[in-house]
């Protein structure tokens, strides 16, 4: 019984994609071959059914080419989910296909199949035109419902289908969707560790200047600059806590990480295609030296491949040039130095002599393609107006932080979950905004002091409503539960640690150029608070946790700087019961209270989902919605406002 994808590792999704590469390379047919494209597709998403849809040369139509269970359908161009997926070019992942008006039940009614979850991605040509749709229906798994994980997947898919469509002679158009494929799951590895998707056309591009001017043939030269891509393949199976470590590996940590050599290695050398083959051993030895001390083989000079040697070179000089997550951009003359201070050493000295001969081309490569970050599905990029989500949930659990926004490098809303994606960059934060006083929200202000106390240079202040500041102050850094940290005085300065200020609702605090922050009366259990958080003339308000959004929806009414809301939502609806108790809100509660809002001008953000209950509150979301088009934040996720 084949594996849900959920639960395929990535060495297995490597061997399905490449399991169907080679069963189109068999086929000379054209709808044979998209047949196959359309089977990928499914098995990539463990979807029940897969569709190619196809825009008609009159672009008035979409017609299906490959329909898993069903005949041959043609409607008109803007029809439902996938139409509207075409016309747009936007990318749809529903959970529930009946609550989503844009659904056309109409192929339901004509087969008696019943789709409830559905996930579409436009086709474009190599022009950027959009073709049709690639479209798969009802996940198997567990949840029943699609994520974005699986998009990903699908997307691999699309380009192949796109290919294909776009010419019935395959040869060429398959032989480059393989090296498509090849940089994709290059790009993949690199994003994981948040480094460019230029990152990997940078030193494809690299490695065939050296490796001509070596003398290597223009065949396998390029060769090279195709399977290069795939040299950092093996970190996506590197946890991210060591791929995203901002300081030093410790011994282990490093061990771990020079592990995804051989990973990458291993899964692709078994492929019989000299492109696959060429990225193995890429993969492989671009970490061993010249002088035989590199990993993982202890490799030494020319027993190390010449893809290996010339790779080395390209990968090194684009990273030391380039800012990463531990460390700055080296300027060029310290990476030149360390070329020539390595030669016969880390690197093949005759390359090295050939790098600074062809340094011109090198660096115009370098200039065409500049850095241009790729945006994670689950994280937007961060504009001048924008703040940080460190935690997102409304309890902890693994994979989960409770509620924490970074607003600034010094100034956060709440302390949640502070000393996991900040680690020593915590010990720069001046002011933390808290809400209230409950544990979710102000737990680890022990744990970023414990850890960093000897690197903070500045007192932290703990600001909140007088009733917060007291109940800090009495049950939790009291020298019982936790130490009194407002007692203790910094390692180099008779100013403490911790001094607490008590704030005024409705004050504006200047936090920054151009930047302020505002309390604002908010409904919980004990004394509460929300903040409008104000830059550039914009401004985002964050509730916390509350039953009631009266005073939220005053201040949005007259307030027009007032962008973005983020809002909490704790249950699901049939715990109404509880969420009212411990004055939370679900689903029903919140779209109801929303109603009252005279603004249709708004950005919803939803946070503080408990994770246990996270799909079924999701659920309900998309039930309860109405006009409005919420999105249900994560941990690390950006808020542009």
């Amino acid at each position: 019984m084949m594996k849900h994808t959920k639960s395929l590792n990535a060495n297995e999704i490597l061997e399905l994609i490449f399991v169907y590469l080679t069963e189109i390379t068999s086929l000379r047919e054209h709808d044979d071959i998209i047949i196959v494209l359309a089977n990928m597709g499914r098995a990539l998403t463990s979807a029940d059914r897969c569709t190619v849809w196809i825009v008609n040369d009159d672009k008035k139509t979409i017609w299906t080419k490959v329909a898993h269970g069903m005949d041959a359908v043609e409607l008109p161009m803007d029809s439902g989910i996938v139409g509207h997926s075409i016309t747009t070019g936007e990318k749809i992942i529903i959970d529930d296909v009946y609550q989503d008006e844009r659904f056309n039940s109409e192929i339901d009614k004509k087969t008696g199949y019943t789709t409830k979850s559905m996930m579409v991605i436009p086709m474009s040509d190599s022009r950027g035109k959009i073709i049709g749709a690639f479209q798969v229906i009802n996940h198997k798994g567990e949840s029943d419902i699609f994520e974005k994980r699986d998009m990903k997947r699908l997307m691999l898919a699309s380009t192949y289908a796109a290919e294909s469509i776009v010419s019935a002679t395959l040869a060429q158009e398959i032989e480059d969707t393989q090296k498509e494929v090849v940089f994709t799951m290059g790009a993949i590895g690199e994003s994981r560790s948040k480094e460019t998707g230029n990152h990997v056309k940078r030193v494809a591009e690299y490695s065939k200047i050296l490796a001509l001017a070596y003398g290597l043939s223009e065949e396998k030269a390029e060769l090279l600059k195709q399977a290069s891509p795939m040299h950092d393949i093996g970190k996506i199976a590197i946890p991210d806590a060591i791929l995203n470590k901002p300081g030093k590996f410790t011994n282990s940590e490093f061990e771990i990480m020079k592990r995804h050599a051989e990973l990458g290695h291993s899964m692709i050398k078994n492929s019989d295609r000299p492109l696959l083959q060429a990225a193995s051993i890429v993969a492989y030895e671009h970490h061993e030296r010249w002088d035989g001390k590199g990993y993982p083989q202890g490799l030494k000079a020319e027993t190390i491949h010449i893809y290996g040697r010339i790779t080395a070179i390209a990968d090194v000089f684009d990273a030391l040039g380039s800012d990463r997550v531990y460390k700055k951009a080296w300027n060029d003359m310290e990476i030149f130095n360390l070329f020539k201070e390595e030669k016969g050493k880390q690197f093949d000295p005759e390359l090295v002599d050939i790098f600074f001969e062809n340094l011109n081309k090198i660096i115009e490569v370098r200039e065409e393609f500049k850095d241009n970050y790729i945006e994670d599905e689950n994280q937007k990029k961060s504009s001048k107006n924008s703040i940080k989500i460190l935690g997102a949930h409304g309890t902890k659990a693994k994979g989960h932080g409770t509620s924490a926004f970074e607003l600034n490098e010094t100034n956060v809303i709440d302390a949640g979950n502070l000393l996991n994606p900040l680690e020593e960059k915590s010990a720069n934060i001046e002011n933390i905004w808290l809400t209230h006083s409950h544990l979710d929200h102000i737990s680890d202000i022990a744990y970023i002091l414990d850890n960093y106390f000897d690197i903070r240079e500045k007192t932290l202040n703990i600001i909140g409503l007088p009733e917060t500041i007291q109940a800090i102050k009495k049950h939790f850094f009291n020298d019982l539960i936790w130490p009194d940290f407002s007692k203790i005085a910094l390692q180099n300065s008779d100013k403490m640690v911790v001094e607490y200020v008590e704030l005024e609702l409705g004050v504006e605090n200047i936090i920054g150029k151009g930047e302020s922050i505002e309390a604002f009366k908010t409904d919980h259990t004990v004394p509460s608070c929300g903040y409008i958080y104000k830059k550039n003339k914009r401004a985002v308000i964050i509730t916390a946790d509350t039953c009631s959004l009266a005073t939220l929806i005053d201040k949005v009414n007259n307030d027009k700087e007032i962008k973005s809301m983020v809002l909490e939502c704790s249950f699901s609806s049939d715990m109404e019961k509880l969420a009212k108790k411990s004055k939370h809100l679900t689903p029903k509660l919140l779209f109801k209270e929303l109603k009252k809002l005279k603004r249709d001008d708004i950005n919803l953000y939803i946070n503080h989902l408990k994770p246990n209950y996270l799909e079924k509150i999701k659920e309900e979301i998309s039930q309860y919605r109405g006009d409005w088009k919420p999105i249900i934040l994560n941990d690390s996720d950006i808020i542009n406002f």
